[in-house]
């Protein structure tokens, strides 16, 4: 079995004006690449409301069909309309509002709306 994944943030902005003939322009970028060829990967999808739900992913199979342990590491997100992830103390680790998050993982995260329903995907990498 193998894996083949990346993931990857490329921001970048630039800001110009013209003023008597001078064009001044102000440019940032950050990027972030990070290729897997090891490890392990899933993905949780459902529905959360206002309430907490404990992430879980047990029963995690990789492409053999066999059952899998994962010790994640890090993970994407992304909910529609809005959700969070928070740690087990209600602290907010990331949100998604129809964006992608891409953070390291934490024990004991939960998920959750700050108000209605969203639909959600996570994608976890780990060992």
């Amino acid at each position: 079995m193998s894996i083949q994944g990346r993931i990857a943030v490329d921001v970048s902005f630039a800001d110009s004006e013209t003023s008597t003939g001078v064009q001044s322009q102000k440019k940032i970028s950050l990027v972030d690449s990070t290729s897997y060829t090891t490890g392990k990967v899933a993905y949780v999808t459902g529905t959360v409301g206002t309430a907490l739900q404990f992430i879980t992913y047990a029963d995690y199979r990789n492409a053999a069909g066999q059952t899998q342990t994962l010790s994640v590491q890090r993970f994407a997100f992304q909910a529609t309309p809005a959700a969070q992830i928070l740690n087990d103390l209600g602290a907010v680790l990331c949100q998604s509002e129809e964006d992608v998050s891409v953070d390291n993982w934490r024990d004991h995260v939960a998920l959750r709306t700050t108000a209605g329903t969203a639909s959600y995907t996570l994608v976890l990498y780990g060992t």
